[in-house]
């Protein structure tokens, strides 16, 4: 079974304010990167809409730090009712390389306005179904589903614009497990991200996601293959309104 998301017209159960997740990215014991998702304490009007402010923060740590820094930075204006994203901005340091980059969603028009200064030309629009996402639209339309009522092998999927090119992603659902972690044993969802084949990722199903089965549903694990090795990021902190939401384990 397969199910088509956005779905317009969703409360904003999940799009929380002042909500701040804080990942290890590791390749085994070694630590590569830490990784930073917050949300804007208040929304923030566009328009006549009022949008909510997430910002997804990833550099690398340690020794690769000082061998390859990395420091990448995603943002987006979401609509708190539908979760469609006006505004989406991007950073990327990585070594030598920089990219900058702004979309602005007409999502009445079909339009999305695409402004970088590394691309040619700087500014460039481009069509787009109404209720587009981004990739940061579509994980909040994910932990808006009910993924405890899915069985394994029923699907997600969603059009999304990452770097002036529209993907689709699909969400699989492969079954339930327990996961350990600092917070002790934790019940999740064990899903897979499928992307389109890319250069970096090693197969089509090269992400395994683990969502945590409560009321938060927020990725609590994830494993990563790549072509220049294997990623484990794990769950280091979760706080809403600075409020801690699990404990750690004794």
């Amino acid at each position: 079974m397969i199910i088509s998301f956005p779905n317009l017209g969703q409360d904003s159960s999940s799009l929380i304010g002042h909500e701040q997740l804080q990942y290890r990215i590791h390749l085994g014991f070694i630590n590569a990167a830490q990784a930073t998702i917050k949300s804007s304490p208040q929304t923030i009007p566009m328009g006549n809409k009022a949008t909510r402010k997430i910002e997804i923060e990833g550099k690398t740590v340690g020794l690769l730090d000082v061998i390859s820094p990395v420091v990448d930075y995603w943002s987006s204006y979401l609509d708190i009712h539908s979760r469609i994203p006006l505004k989406t901005e991007m950073k990327k340091k990585e070594g030598r390389y920089r990219k900058e980059e702004t979309v602005l969603y007409d999502q009445e028009k079909g339009i999305a306005k695409i402004t970088s200064p590394q691309n040619t030309p700087v500014e460039k629009n481009m069509s787009i179904t109404k209720g587009m996402l981004d990739i940061i639209g579509g994980y909040y339309f994910l932990r808006d589903k009910n993924l405890s009522d899915m069985k394994p092998g029923q699907k997600l999927s969603a059009k999304v614009l990452m770097d002036g090119t529209i993907f689709e992603l699909w969400f699989i659902v492969k079954g339930f497990e327990t996961v350990e972690s600092k917070f002790g044993t934790k019940k999740c969802i064990r899903t897979s991200l499928v992307l389109p084949k890319n250069n970096f990722f090693e197969d089509k199903d090269a992400i395994r996601l683990w969502i945590s089965q409560d009321s938060h549903q927020i990725p609590f694990k994830m494993e990563v293959s790549l072509k220049i090795g294997f990623l484990t990021i794990d769950l280091e902190d979760y706080k809403i309104q600075g409020k801690p939401m699990y404990a750690l384990a004794p």
